[in-house]
């Protein structure tokens, strides 16, 4: 087997801050503008995942299940951010 690496700290931080910022945002912008951005959020995960290196990324799953699992989380979160009147 491959040496795995970790994720580094500062990523995971600056992820964790990233999306408490936008679900904070929701308070000042609007929710229906921070559902959006969370999906925007989801979809750069998606592609991150899948642009990673097999050794550099976090390995829990397959990639295809995380890209499946996030990419079906942007469909929603966008659908809900441009249908549904939040605020």
């Amino acid at each position: 087997m491959g040496e795995r690496t970790r994720t580094p700290l500062g990523l995971a931080v600056a992820v964790t801050v990233g999306v408490v910022a936008i679900a904070l945002s929701g308070l000042i912008v609007g929710v229906d503008i921070a559902v959006l951005a969370l999906a925007a959020f989801a979809a750069a995960g998606a592609v991150a995942r899948i642009v990673t290196p097999v050794g550099r990324a976090f390995e829990v799953r397959r990639r295809a299940i995380d890209v499946g699992v996030l990419a079906f989380l942007a469909g929603v979160l966008l659908f809900l951010g441009l249908t549904t009147p939040l605020g």
